[in-house]
């Protein structure tokens, strides 16, 4: 079997179906189908176990609820894949997606991970599209600074099933897929990119992403400040300032709802890439300095 799809269960049963049939729905066959019911009280599991009845390449798991994390391991602990992917249950991949990215695994077998594009709250007027496009990145740390922390979805992704080889996601931890991610890059898999496919991932208005803002975001930071400790980068470098800024952005939210900064003081180059507002930053932060800027940001957000 080539591709083991991971999807954790809970409480989901207005999305639960529309995520199975677009998985079931592709024209790419070769997997199975693992749905996580990490103790689902609104039928979810029912439902699950109902869709698997229609498909042999599904198989259902009860458990005890132990949020994301867990279920995400238990279920792969449970694969047999060569590859592995997981799908949030409340999202979609778009028709042919996995037929593209195995077809590009397929025809690059040394790539250890593939990362595809992602369309975040599709068909919304605020929807938005990451395109990491067709790159290579022999050394993974290059491709934190592509696009900095924005990478670090575990979603949108193929792993050849090696790279979670003594790692799991972190269970009780908020920003499970930061903090996995950062420890995955560690092992400098050779990691690959492609504009073919694509994850719909529809905001949940539950999530932790949107109900995460101060003092929420504090572990978000410290799991970003944990990746790059762990990958020993010196974010001095000008490599890495891309990366700095994406962390500053989470600093200042984080320092105005409660006072504490974790970052290490640093200047940094001006570049577009950082956007209107990314460059208004680090144009405060290079003159006033990071304590000063993160006052200065309280103080105009009371």
């Amino acid at each position: 079997m080539k591709l083991s799809i991971i999807v954790p269960v809970y409480n989901v049963a207005e999305t639960l179906e529309r995520c199975v049939r677009s998985i079931t729905g592709q024209g790419y066959r070769d997997y199975e189908l693992l749905l996580v019911d990490d103790g689902s009280t609104d039928g979810s599991g029912l439902l699950a176990d109902r869709l698997a009845q229609t498909d042999a390449r599904l198989t259902v798991f009860h458990k005890a609820n132990g949020g994301l994390s867990d279920a995400r391991n238990y279920g792969l602990e449970r694969s047999h894949g060569q590859y592995v992917t997981f799908v949030d249950s409340d999202d979609e991949l778009a028709p042919g997606t996995l037929a593209a990215v195995m077809a590009v695994v397929a025809a690059h077998k040394d790539y250890d991970i593939l990362e595809y594009p992602v369309t975040e709250r599709p068909g919304r007027a605020d929807c938005h599209l990451f395109n990491p496009g067709d790159e290579e990145y022999a050394d993974a740390a290059d491709w934190l600074s592509e696009h900095g922390l924005a990478h670090c979805w575990a979603c949108n992704k193929v792993y050849k099933r090696w790279v979670f080889d003594g790692i799991r996601f972190p269970v009780g931890h908020k920003f499970e897929d930061v903090l996995t991610m950062g420890r995955i890059v560690a092992k400098r898999p050779f990691i690959a990119t492609t504009g073919q496919g694509m994850y719909l991932y529809h905001w949940n208005g539950g999530g932790i992403m949107a109900q995460s803002h101060g003092d929420g975001l504090l572990p978000l930071l410290e799991a970003q400040v944990e990746t790059v400790v762990r990958l020993g980068l010196d974010t001095r470098d000008s490599r890495w300032h891309k990366l700095y800024m994406d962390m500053f952005t989470i600093q200042l939210h984080t320092y105005r709802a409660t006072g504490r900064i974790l970052l290490r003081p640093q200047r940094v180059s001006l570049h577009r890439s950082y956007g209107a507002k990314g460059l208004l930053k680090a144009v405060l932060l290079n003159i006033f300095g990071l304590k000063t800027t993160c006052r200065l940001f309280k103080a105009l957000k009371r």
